[in-house]
């Protein structure tokens, strides 16, 4: 609700404090990288995928998909 509510700071707070209890929390990992797209910083948002790529092998799970179908976008507006 942070994050879409332009709260980034506590937002990203509260996904690296999901993310240290539970490393393997897909949807702070979707989450966290959507939020980076937002600031403008979509390196972080990649890291974020390819964590996401890696828990979610040999199948793609839905954040997953959701976060590279966010990156695109973001590529595509940035053009």
């Amino acid at each position: 609700a942070q994050r879409k509510q332009g709260k980034f700071d506590a937002a990203l707070a509260a996904y690296r404090e999901a993310l240290r209890l539970d490393p393997r929390n897909r949807s702070a990992h979707e989450y966290i990288g959507e939020a980076y797209l937002a600031l403008n910083q979509p390196a972080k948002a990649e890291e974020h995928l390819a964590e996401l790529t890696r828990l979610c092998t040999p199948l793609p799970c839905e954040e997953m998909k959701d976060l590279r179908r966010a990156i695109d976008e973001y590529k595509k507006k940035a053009k």
